[in-house]
Protein backbone atom coordinates (compact mmCIF):
# COMPACT_ATOMS: atom_id res chain seq x y z
CA UNK A 1 0.00 0.00 0.00
CA UNK A 2 2.82 2.12 0.61
CA UNK A 3 4.19 2.01 -3.41
CA UNK A 4 0.41 3.36 -4.41
CA UNK A 5 0.74 7.07 -3.50
CA UNK A 6 3.99 6.93 -5.01
CA UNK A 7 2.64 5.45 -7.98
CA UNK A 8 -0.19 7.94 -7.92
CA UNK A 9 2.00 11.12 -7.22
CA UNK A 10 4.36 9.95 -9.93
CA UNK A 11 1.16 10.04 -12.08
CA UNK A 12 0.03 13.37 -10.98
CA UNK A 13 3.44 14.76 -11.98
CA UNK A 14 3.25 13.19 -15.55
CA UNK A 15 0.03 14.64 -16.18
CA UNK A 16 1.23 18.16 -15.08
CA UNK A 17 4.35 18.10 -16.70
CA UNK A 18 3.15 19.32 -20.36
CA UNK A 19 1.53 22.02 -18.66
CA UNK A 20 3.04 25.53 -19.29
CA UNK A 21 2.35 26.56 -16.17
CA UNK A 22 1.58 24.66 -12.83
CA UNK A 23 -0.26 27.40 -11.48
CA UNK A 24 -2.85 27.50 -14.00
CA UNK A 25 -3.20 23.55 -14.01
CA UNK A 26 -3.70 23.75 -10.58
CA UNK A 27 -6.63 26.37 -10.16
CA UNK A 28 -8.39 24.97 -13.04
CA UNK A 29 -8.31 21.26 -11.81
CA UNK A 30 -11.14 19.69 -9.60
CA UNK A 31 -9.92 19.84 -5.93
CA UNK A 32 -11.82 16.17 -5.16
CA UNK A 33 -9.50 13.09 -6.20
CA UNK A 34 -11.90 10.84 -8.12
CA UNK A 35 -10.55 8.35 -10.52
CA UNK A 36 -11.46 5.50 -12.35
CA UNK A 37 -9.03 2.35 -12.75
CA UNK A 38 -8.93 -0.81 -14.51
CA UNK A 39 -8.76 -3.45 -11.96
CA UNK A 40 -7.92 -7.59 -12.17
CA UNK A 41 -8.06 -10.51 -9.35
CA UNK A 42 -4.99 -11.74 -11.14
CA UNK A 43 -1.49 -9.48 -11.04
CA UNK A 44 -0.71 -7.86 -14.01
CA UNK A 45 2.53 -6.16 -14.98
CA UNK A 46 2.49 -2.68 -14.31
CA UNK A 47 -0.83 -3.30 -11.98
CA UNK A 48 -0.75 -2.32 -8.08
CA UNK A 49 -1.76 -4.46 -5.53
CA UNK A 50 -4.63 -3.18 -3.84
CA UNK A 51 -5.89 -6.45 -1.56
CA UNK A 52 -5.40 -4.90 1.96
CA UNK A 53 -8.09 -2.67 1.08
CA UNK A 54 -11.73 -2.95 3.02
CA UNK A 55 -13.34 -2.94 -0.19
CA UNK A 56 -11.90 -6.60 -1.17
CA UNK A 57 -14.13 -8.86 0.78
CA UNK A 58 -13.64 -12.35 1.81
CA UNK A 59 -9.85 -12.19 1.45
CA UNK A 60 -9.84 -11.61 -1.91
CA UNK A 61 -6.82 -9.61 -4.10
CA UNK A 62 -6.95 -6.96 -6.07
CA UNK A 63 -4.85 -5.31 -8.62
CA UNK A 64 -5.48 -1.58 -9.98
CA UNK A 65 -3.49 -0.09 -13.40
CA UNK A 66 -2.09 2.89 -12.09
CA UNK A 67 -3.27 5.05 -14.39
CA UNK A 68 -6.69 6.12 -14.44
CA UNK A 69 -9.42 5.53 -17.80
CA UNK A 70 -11.48 8.49 -16.49
CA UNK A 71 -10.92 11.19 -14.10
CA UNK A 72 -13.27 13.93 -12.81
CA UNK A 73 -12.33 16.33 -14.90
CA UNK A 74 -13.49 13.87 -17.21
CA UNK A 75 -17.07 14.23 -16.23
CA UNK A 76 -19.39 17.03 -17.04
CA UNK A 77 -22.71 16.38 -14.95
CA UNK A 78 -24.12 14.45 -11.96
CA UNK A 79 -27.21 13.86 -10.82
CA UNK A 80 -28.98 11.28 -8.67
CA UNK A 81 -31.54 9.21 -9.70
CA UNK A 82 -35.23 10.65 -9.14
CA UNK A 83 -36.54 7.42 -8.86
CA UNK A 84 -36.53 5.00 -5.55
CA UNK A 85 -32.95 3.24 -6.66
CA UNK A 86 -29.99 4.62 -5.33
CA UNK A 87 -27.74 5.74 -8.18
CA UNK A 88 -25.37 8.20 -9.38
CA UNK A 89 -25.59 9.33 -12.96
CA UNK A 90 -22.22 10.71 -14.33
CA UNK A 91 -22.35 12.08 -18.10
CA UNK A 92 -18.69 11.89 -19.68
CA UNK A 93 -17.69 15.33 -21.74
CA UNK A 94 -17.85 14.48 -25.33
CA UNK A 95 -14.05 14.81 -25.70
CA UNK A 96 -13.37 12.28 -23.25
CA UNK A 97 -16.01 9.70 -24.86
CA UNK A 98 -13.86 7.79 -27.61
CA UNK A 99 -11.22 7.28 -25.29
CA UNK A 100 -13.29 5.52 -22.87
CA UNK A 101 -15.32 3.45 -25.31
CA UNK A 102 -12.28 2.35 -26.38
CA UNK A 103 -10.56 1.23 -22.80
CA UNK A 104 -13.65 0.24 -21.92
CA UNK A 105 -14.24 -2.04 -24.65
CA UNK A 106 -11.49 -3.88 -24.98
CA UNK A 107 -11.87 -4.73 -21.50
CA UNK A 108 -15.11 -6.37 -20.82
CA UNK A 109 -15.86 -8.64 -18.00
CA UNK A 110 -12.76 -7.07 -16.49
CA UNK A 111 -13.06 -5.05 -13.32
CA UNK A 112 -13.08 -1.35 -13.06
CA UNK A 113 -12.24 0.46 -9.50
CA UNK A 114 -13.36 4.06 -8.87
CA UNK A 115 -11.25 5.73 -6.40
CA UNK A 116 -12.23 8.63 -4.25
CA UNK A 117 -10.07 10.44 -2.53
CA UNK A 118 -7.14 7.55 -2.98
CA UNK A 119 -9.26 5.08 -2.01
CA UNK A 120 -11.22 2.07 -3.46
CA UNK A 121 -14.78 2.73 -3.20
CA UNK A 122 -16.31 0.70 -5.52
CA UNK A 123 -15.70 -2.23 -7.88
CA UNK A 124 -18.32 -3.27 -10.60
CA UNK A 125 -17.50 -5.53 -13.64
CA UNK A 126 -17.65 -4.28 -17.34
CA UNK A 127 -20.69 -5.66 -19.33
CA UNK A 128 -20.49 -3.10 -22.07
CA UNK A 129 -18.07 -0.06 -23.38
CA UNK A 130 -18.85 3.09 -21.38
CA UNK A 131 -19.01 6.29 -23.14
CA UNK A 132 -21.85 8.71 -21.95
CA UNK A 133 -22.95 7.86 -19.07
CA UNK A 134 -21.45 6.41 -15.85
CA UNK A 135 -23.90 5.05 -13.01
CA UNK A 136 -22.51 4.43 -9.48
CA UNK A 137 -24.68 2.61 -7.13
CA UNK A 138 -24.71 4.47 -3.55
CA UNK A 139 -25.77 2.96 -0.17
CA UNK A 140 -24.62 0.05 1.37
CA UNK A 141 -23.21 -2.05 -2.03
CA UNK A 142 -21.82 1.46 -2.87
CA UNK A 143 -20.38 4.82 -2.43
CA UNK A 144 -22.02 6.59 0.80
CA UNK A 145 -23.93 8.86 0.28
CA UNK A 146 -21.57 12.12 1.54
CA UNK A 147 -19.61 10.81 -1.28
CA UNK A 148 -21.84 10.93 -3.42
CA UNK A 149 -22.94 15.08 -2.55
CA UNK A 150 -19.29 15.28 -2.48
CA UNK A 151 -18.75 14.17 -6.07
CA UNK A 152 -21.88 16.15 -7.19
CA UNK A 153 -20.76 19.75 -5.84
CA UNK A 154 -17.20 18.93 -7.17
CA UNK A 155 -18.53 18.64 -11.21
CA UNK A 156 -20.57 21.72 -9.97
CA UNK A 157 -17.40 23.42 -8.78
CA UNK A 158 -15.16 22.95 -11.97
CA UNK A 159 -18.22 23.94 -14.39
CA UNK A 160 -19.14 21.21 -15.80
CA UNK A 161 -18.74 21.41 -19.48
CA UNK A 162 -18.69 19.39 -22.64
Amino acid sequence: MKFFPAVLALCVVALSCGCKSTAVAESTAPKLQLQWHLASEKPLPGFVDMSNLEVVKGGGKLWVAPEPILRLSDISNAARSNSGDKFLYLTVKVSSRSGLQSDTGSHLRDLLALMFKGKIVYVAILVAPLSQQMIVRVGADGISEAQADEIIQAIRDSGGGK
